[in-house]
């Protein structure tokens, strides 16, 4: 075959492959707002069509077909890949068609053609894992794996008795917990939705809205793309109180706009990730977790929601603090005074108007005791009815619109596709650690050896507790597994429970910027194109304070809005202090850089700040003042002399 007759085949075989990607991405879409609005299918069915045409889409559209590839081999990967999707497509299919069966019966034994379905498809959400984010997730699931199959030869506590690869491949192919478990439901019930959400949003314009608003707040500020990509981030995170769905939306524009001004990728994805981690924790819509501590307590939500206000403006004026550190540092520059819109044009009822009403029907239909898919749902059914209902009526301007519409299907379908391995993966993981006891055997050693030893450090170790088994879990599950392991515990030693609740809540929420399973950290390193581990550092190093304000609800319980009105003004002040005091120490910098001795000085201040003691925050007081002054004095001067 001569070489312009292979150039041919390539290009028919990418034509089939583009429009089979875009009909496959269309049913996508339509599945999920269908299931939102009208009702899901049985978990089974709802997740196994989710991964489905997630997998097929992936494996089509992310060949690992690169330049340095002749067109024969090309073609070749091209239709390996075509292969391999349709083999997961009929693997997931073969689940769906089998609800029943599985549904029903508390042991379902596989047979050798499930074996092969349930091995490959493992196989291949890994592989896709590792396309799409590297290969750390799908290698601590595949290292899980293995800890599975042999750990009985391990000898000691950390063995167990031993599970043959029938039984796994039974238990992540066939059974509720493995590859159609919590984490999977997360991705097929709720996280597509708002990706979905987003999306839509976007094209339509209504997101620029926000973005617009976010300007004019925070674009004339140093480091303003980072504080314009915090303020949306805040405001599109009250909306969908997930991590990862917010990144996925907000960090689609925020991302590219601050690595335009210059930014390091590594730290626009971190700014974005650490933003967008602070969406479930901040009123009035707070993620699922806060309903179901709601019933657990017996507390009515709004009670939930007012003790959140204050721990949610402590965590983003860290967060604003932190840019601006950085920003001053690295001699940031904010938008150009051209970039940013005038009042007049961001509040006009056109611009504004359909991203108002888009959520006035979303908060009602959410208040009015709906599940959040149904109410992202009426939103988007709002979004779109405006959008489609303000053309002028001529064919150009429809056509238009709906070239619009067709890329936010584009733009859901690839952010539910890269998203989808990596959840998956980390539902395997969570699957094997449960299986095997891992996760609970590492709880107990850590709770035990906190047991005697205090307070304090019993906080720390019920902290890294949540942590661990927030690990790429969905917050609702991760909050309710390690509050049952450790609120019976704060409470009998005199914790307030809502105090305990939300020390737990905020405890697991962590997990989504703290390395190993850091799903918002994976998301942002994606839209940033850069490795993931600098992203989750520089996150880290921004959100201190979020690190730190669950002990100032077991301390400082005014934080949490109990107590007279002076108490409560008198710990925001330490709360800010605390937060300026954790930006310039762990930044190195203010007005000029900070020394070693300097910097431990404000770190210890601001831990002093926890305890609740009126001397230890005269002293993080004084400190802060101390390096304020200085440093403003010592600028006056350098200015004097140039």
């Amino acid at each position: 075959m001569s070489h312009s007759e292979i150039k041919r085949r390539e290009g028919k075989i990418d034509n089939v492959v583009n429009t089979t990607v875009s009909i496959l991405g269309f049913i996508l879409i339509g599945y999920h707002i269908y299931t939102a609005g009208f009702g899901q299918f049985p978990p089974y069915i709802q997740r196994a069509v989710h991964l489905g045409l997630g997998i097929a889409i992936a494996y089509l559209q992310f060949s690992l077909a690169g330049p340095e590839h002749g067109p024969r081999w090309k073609t070749t990967l091209k239709l390996l890949n075509g292969f391999i999707a349709l083999f997961a497509a009929i693997s997931c299919g073969y689940i769906a068609i089998s609800e029943e069966r599985l549904s029903s019966s508390f042991d379902v034994f596989a047979s050798p053609e499930e074996i092969i379905m349930g091995s490959g498809l493992t196989l291949l959400v890994l592989e896709a894992a590792r396309r799409s984010t590297g290969p750390f997730l799908p290698g601590l699931a595949l290292l899980l794996i293995l800890y599975t199959l042999f750990g009985e030869h391990i000898p000691g506590s950390w063995g167990h008795p031993g599970f043959s690869f029938t039984y796994l491949i039974e238990e992540l192919y066939l059974g509720t917990e493995g590859l159609w478990g919590t984490v999977t439901g997360l991705s097929a019930n709720l996280i597509a939705i708002f990706i979905i959400f987003g999306a839509f949003l976007l094209v339509t314009g209504a997101a620029e809205s926000f973005m617009s608003l976010a300007m004019l707040a925070a674009g004339r500020f140093p480091g303003g793309g980072a504080k314009v990509a915090t303020v949306s981030s805040a405001l599109f995170g009250m909306l969908n109180g997930a991590a990862v769905a917010n990144v996925a939306t907000t960090g689609n524009f925020t991302i590219p706009a601050m690595k335009r001004l210059g930014y390091r990728p590594a730290f626009a994805g971190a700014i974005e990730a650490a933003a967008s981690s602070g969406g479930q924790i901040t009123p009035p819509i707070m993620g699922a977790g806060a309903f179901v501590m709601a019933e657990l307590l017996g507390m009515p939500y709004v009670e939930i929601v007012q003790a959140a206000i204050i721990p949610a403006f402590l965590f983003y004026a860290c967060l604003w603090l932190s840019i601006g550190v950085e920003a001053r540092r690295e001699n940031m520059k904010p938008f150009d005074p051209s970039e940013i819109p005038r009042l007049s044009e961001v509040l006009h009822w056109r611009k504004i108007g359909p991203l108002v009403l888009t959520i006035l029907v979303f908060l009602v239909s959410m208040f009015s005791g709906n599940t959040p898919e149904l109410a992202a749902f009426y939103g988007i059914c709002a979004n779109l009815t405006l959008f489609l209902s303000s053309s002028s009526f001529n064919w150009d301007d429809l056509k238009s619109r709906l070239k619009k519409l067709a890329e936010g299907v584009r733009i859901a379908r690839n952010g539910i596709v890269t998203i989808v391995a990596l959840l998956i993966s980390a539902q395997i993981a969570l699957s094997l650690i449960g299986m095997t006891g891992i996760g609970i055997k590492l709880s107990e050693q850590i709770v035990s050896v906190g047991a005697d030893a205090g307070l304090f450090v019993g906080l720390c170790l019920t902290l890294m507790v949540a942590m661990i088994l927030g690990m790429g879990m969905p917050t609702t599950a991760a909050y309710l597994l390690a509050a049952a392991v450790t609120v019976p515990a704060l409470t009998e030693i005199g914790v307030d429970p809502l105090a305990a609740h939300l020390f737990v809540f905020y405890s697991a929420l962590l997990s989504a910027l703290t390395p190993p399973v850091c799903t918002a950290v994976f998301t942002a390193s994606i839209i940033a194109q850069e490795h993931w581990w600098p992203i989750a550092l520089n996150s880290m190093r921004l959100a201190a304070m979020k690190y730190a304000l669950p002990f100032f609800f077991i301390f400082r319980p005014e934080v949490l809005l109990r107590g007279t009105l002076g108490d409560i003004a008198w710990v925001v002040v330490a709360g800010v202090t605390c937060a300026f005091l954790f930006a310039i120490g762990i930044g190195g910098f203010h007005l000029q850089r900070l020394n070693t001795p300097q910097r431990v000085v404000c770190l210890a201040a601001a831990l002093g700040l926890f305890a609740g003691n009126l001397t230890l925050d005269a002293v993080g007081i004084a400190v802060a003042l101390s390096i304020a002054i200085w440093h403003k004095v010592n600028a006056a001067k350098h200015d004097l002399s140039h």
